[in-house]
């Protein structure tokens, strides 16, 4: 009697299992596996046999179950404090190009500025569920801080973070970019400016402060704040305060560019001349400066480069090429002169 090879699965009759082609193929299901995957010492003549019996039987390996077996998930999470501002809409897009060529998804997280919202979302990779985060900390606090310096994952963030946390990090020179701002209204001959700064209990307010009133000093500047929200409707009513308190004011220094667009809005409704009767800058040097009336001066702070080099970051930590030791980036920022100022000289 002629030896009988087992009947493979009739089409239609269901899904091949690794136990269909380990049965047809004469070899374990643990020998499939490894010859499917290119893991481990199976010989050439057995890959080849048990490649050709899979394809006969339309087999694919479950690759999300291989994942889960490794830990691997091949998923990043991205925590942003608020998705519809631009900025971090630039640093998502630039995330998502570094990590798709090398071959990972990315998970978006925004809080929408939820106080210890950012704490939760640090779930996601303790639990497993994705191989590392990129964390924009605006709102600091020392639960995070202390959530951060227990999780012995990957992780970058982008943001200030303190040194001993031990974590990498990509940070923007915002008090640098208040400074270049001043210096250049300055330079347009306005001594009466007002700086219209974020909330004080994030970062990028705290540091932007710093900038100005270290400015102002050193041009012996009267110190004039006003503070809002960092949007547009903030930027808008903050101009009621500024000519309420500061009716001689010849510039605004907003704390971002959503601040002042929405600043150039209300002086327009109100009849005051930019830049002849006060001139405006913005920082961030989002795509909305450029068609804005008068289209804004901003200083650049390049959000779409921080987040490619804090994507690079974290996948070299991922796939072991980052060094031992944690690695912290600062961008520098750069002056976008346009109408709100008087343009190019």
């Amino acid at each position: 009697m002629a030896n009988e090879t087992p009947n493979p699965p009739r089409r239609g009759a269901g899904t091949a299992t690794a136990a269909d082609v380990a049965r047809l193929a004469g070899v374990s299901v643990s020998t499939v596996s490894l010859a499917l995957s290119g893991r481990g010492r199976v010989s050439e003549k057995t890959v080849q046999h048990v490649r050709k019996i899979a394809e006969q039987l339309g087999y694919v390996p479950n690759a999300q179950a291989s994942s889960l077996r490794r830990q691997v998930t091949h998923r990043i999470a991205l925590v942003v404090p608020d998705i519809g501002n631009p900025v971090y809409v630039a640093v998502a897009k630039a995330i998502q190009r570094e990590a798709k060529q090398r071959g990972y998804y990315v998970l978006l997280i925004s809080t929408d500025n939820v106080e210890g919202a950012d704490v939760d979302a640090l779930h996601l990779l303790r639990n497993g569920h994705v191989d590392g985060m990129v964390l924009i900390a605006i709102q600091p606090s020392d639960k995070l801080e202390r959530q951060l310096g227990r999780i012995h994952k990957p992780i970058c963030v982008i943001g200030k973070v303190p040194g001993d946390l031990g974590i990498d990090h990509v940070e923007a020179n915002s008090t640098r970019a208040v400074e270049l701002a001043v210096e250049h209204l300055l330079q347009r001959g306005r001594s009466r400016l007002v700086f219209v700064n974020g909330p004080l209990d994030t970062n990028p307010a705290r540091l932007r402060l710093q900038g100005y009133l270290e400015a102002a000093r050193r041009a012996g500047l009267e110190e004039r704040v006003v503070s809002c929200a960092f949007t547009l409707q903030g930027g808008y009513a903050a101009v009621e305060e500024v000519r309420s308190r500061f009716p001689d004011a010849d510039a605004l220094v907003c704390a971002n560019d959503l601040i002042g667009i929405g600043a150039l809005k209300r002086l327009r409704e109100l009849g005051v001349r930019v830049p002849e009767d006060v001139a405006v800058t913005g920082i961030d040097d989002i795509p909305e400066c450029q068609i804005c009336s008068p289209t804004l001066t901003s200083v650049a702070l390049h959000a779409g480069e921080r987040g490619r080099m804090a994507a690079q970051m974290l996948l070299n930590r991922l796939s072991g090429e980052a060094p031992a030791a944690p690695l912290r980036v600062v961008v520098e920022p750069a002056l976008q002169v346009r109408e709100s100022t008087g343009g190019q000289p």
